[in-house]
């Protein structure tokens, strides 16, 4: 019986650091160009994000919020149009829900749902609801107006976990937390720490809070110019024509086709879907990149090319029968 063999494994190879190579074409290169610059008037907005978190949730509710299942009611209709509707739910009674119904909201009011205590919330948006209409599909008349009007303030939460591929309408404002997102946001996202984007068919849509001004975006002095810039006069190509006695026809061209313009929301929302109901998210939010748009103008070049190529044949041609025409005679 011959001994057993022991075998070595060989050792793994060193790591190396792989480098790849810039070329300038001549110029040189530099980091960091005007990075501070960029940076320095945001040195103090994480004290910002805290002191309005704190602000607005020391105001007092204006309306009742109920858990229902997988719903929460947010019942509204008091302290008038002067400031926001202001509703308050525990962090740990939030956890978990997955519709949301505004009710009784005055026009034009804001309304702000301030999120207490300390633990961490996780929801997945299939539905909401406001003032009777569902408003988080895209075809929804009043998708704008409900993301634009509805802010989460999680004044302490360490972290915030919005799941699914539903989309959560109105701004989250969470100074002390992370978040990871795969729905869909339509609203201002403000978190203290790390913020990670992932999922299928994620969107942000970053409507402003009309809430307050704290966070509005402000131009800065000495920007570009509001002047449009005239657009240079364009010289048509000059048309070809032949020795013949009469200038050739003209070929009649295909006209342009007007651009498709976009096709705005459709009137009307439906209603809050029962809680349960999944609402897949959209793949597209029905912008449209302007291709289409566009096709009637490519199409004018190659039209006058066509035009001219028809006019080089015709004079061809004429001079073709001019000269059998003087051959026979001989």
């Amino acid at each position: 019986m011959s001994p057993p063999v022991h075998s070595n494994p060989r050792p793994a190879p060193p790591h190396r650091h792989l480098a790849g190579d810039l070329e300038t074409n001549g110029g040189g290169r530099s980091s960091g160009v005007g990075a501070r610059e960029a940076l320095t008037p945001y040195d103090t907005f994480a004290a910002t994000l805290r002191g309005e978190s704190t602000s607005l949730g020391s105001l007092k509710p204006t309306g009742t919020t109920e858990r229902r299942g997988d719903t929460v009611v947010f019942e509204g209709g008091r302290g008038g149009t002067d400031g926001p509707q202001v509703f308050e739910i525990s962090a740990e009674e939030l956890d978990g829900a997955s519709s949301f119904d505004f009710r009784s909201i005055p026009e034009r009011a804001a309304v702000l749902v301030n999120v207490t205590g300390g633990q961490s919330v996780g929801i997945s948006p299939m539905s909401v609801g406001f003032n009777g209409d569902r408003v988080d599909v895209y075809d929804s008349a009043r998708f704008g107006e409900a993301a634009s009007r509805i802010l989460y303030n999680f004044e302490a939460a360490p972290s915030l976990t919005l799941g699914g591929g539903g989309n959560f309408m109105g701004s989250i404002l969470a100074p002390k937390a992370s978040a990871d997102l795969t729905a869909g946001t339509n609203g201002r996202v403000y978190v203290g720490g790390d913020l990670r984007t992932h999922g299928t068919g994620n969107e942000t849509h970053n409507y402003p809070w009309t809430g307050t001004s704290t966070f509005s975006c402000k131009p800065s002095p000495g920007g570009p110019s509001a002047t449009p810039t005239q657009p240079l006069p364009t010289t048509p190509a000059p048309s070809a024509t032949g020795p013949s006695e009469e200038p050739p026809a003209t070929p009649e061209t295909t006209p342009s086709g007007p651009s498709v313009p976009s096709t705005p929301p459709t009137e009307g929302g439906s209603a809050p879907a029962a809680p349960g109901t999944p609402t897949p998210s959209p793949s597209a939010t029905g912008h449209g990149d302007g291709s289409l748009a566009t096709t009637g103008a490519n199409f004018t070049p190659y039209a006058a090319a066509a035009a001219v190529l028809a006019a080089v044949g015709a004079a061809i041609l004429v001079l073709t029968r001019r000269r059998r025409a003087n051959a026979a005679r001989r």
